[in-house]
């Protein structure tokens, strides 16, 4: 009987956590626009490493963070001031727990990025759709300083300035602008 017991209550947890990452999942889709958290795999994180290289002065921002993988990966390269932004709850809360379990410095907040300012920020992230991408022009052109770079994964920002390097590599390709 206590196993049976057991058992239930084992079950019940794990529909619990599903119903949670479902509905985090939907409210993250619904948040950001019909985008998806899609984290990027180690392959990837390996090309971005070996192409994208920053200082430690540098004030990076990840415009949908996901799980923080990017932000981690650039707090390795020696960056103090690492900031990411998810509006996806589960990946904010996988974002958060796996940062507490790096012991990572990076800050990780559950927020729009349409409703930041990023004037502070000299190095942009994204791994975005075009069509956010697309909707971030005019805030680059506003917010950002002059020299701020944006570094986009795999999607290009068309319409737009003309990107200072491209590295492209097994269908990854990142683009990299300056404004």
């Amino acid at each position: 009987m206590l196993v049976l017991i057991s058992l239930l209550m084992v079950l019940i947890a794990l529909s619990l956590v599903m119903a949670v990452y479902a509905l985090g999942t939907i409210s993250g889709v619904i948040m950001a626009r019909g985008v998806p958290f899609v984290p990027l795999t180690r392959r990837k994180l390996i090309f971005l490493n070996k192409n994208i290289q920053l200082k430690s002065e540098d004030k990076l921002v990840d415009l949908g963070c996901g799980d923080g993988c990017v932000l981690r990966l650039f707090e390795k390269q020696g960056v103090k001031i690492l900031s990411g932004y998810e509006v996806n709850f589960w990946a904010f809360t996988l974002a958060k727990l796996i940062n507490i379990i790096k012991h990572s410095r990076s800050k990780i907040y559950f927020k729009n990025f349409f409703k930041i300012n990023l004037a502070e920020y000299n190095v942009v992230f994204c791994y975005l759709l075009e069509k956010q991408l697309s909707n971030l022009k005019e805030k680059f052109d506003q917010e950002l300083k002059p020299g701020a770079k944006i570094i986009s994964f795999d999607f290009e920002i068309k319409n737009w300035h003309k990107p200072v390097e491209v590295f492209e590599e097994n269908k990854s390709r990142i683009f990299v602008y300056k404004i």
